[in-house]
């Protein structure tokens, strides 16, 4: 299996363990969004420190080392970092199923499915000059008036576009740059003739 897919398997039984809850009238949707940011947060930490000094990628890839070595190491993280028990057991389940290595890209799946659970879509936008923030707000609006959602934008500056915008939002491409209009004015031009 490509590591992608494993990432966004683990990242998607993370996301559906920590949104388990009792059905009930006192569990709100706000509830959801919190328990998958705080996940988010344990995730990122726990990727800042294992990825801070190579010898702890090097010790769990390490298969002459054995497993209780290592669930002993994830015990004393979860300790020190006040892990949640379900990033304990997740973190657990990493190492007997030797994907700790993955962590990285199981991260980035996950905020993937938090952003899109909690009804948030990036765009991405390059224009050929530095926006200000209230054109990224007014771009910010129109793009959430056309996707129904929350829109977070990561903006790029490209002085090959000239002048205007390109946003991609998933597949979708949203091409208002001024080579493109030269580009359907010209398609226009000879197909006129």
């Amino acid at each position: 299996m490509q590591p992608v897919a494993v990432a966004k398997r683990y990242a998607r039984a993370l996301a559906d363990c920590v949104e388990m809850r009792p059905a009930g009238p006192g569990v709100s949707a706000k509830k959801d969004a919190a328990s998958l940011e705080a996940t988010a947060s344990e995730l990122e930490l726990i990727v800042r420190v294992l990825g801070a000094e190579p010898k702890f990628g090097r010790f769990f890839a390490d298969p002459s080392i054995p497993q209780k070595n290592k669930q002993a190491a994830i015990e004393a993280l979860a300790r020190k970092a006040k892990l949640s028990e379900a990033m304990r057991n997740f973190m657990m389940l990493l190492v007997v199923n030797r994907r700790l290595g993955a962590l990285a890209s199981i991260r980035q799946s996950f905020e993937e499915i938090k952003d899109e659970r909690g009804g948030l879509v990036q765009a991405e936008t390059a224009t050929a000059v530095p926006l200000s923030a209230a054109e990224l707000k007014r771009l910010r609006e129109a793009l959430e008036a056309i996707t129904g959602r929350k829109v977070r934008i990561v903006h790029r500056v490209d002085p090959a576009l000239l002048g205007g915008a390109r946003t991609r939002i998933g597949s979708r491409v949203y091409d208002g740059t001024l080579r493109r209009q030269l580009e359907v004015l010209r398609e226009r031009l000879v197909g006129a003739h």
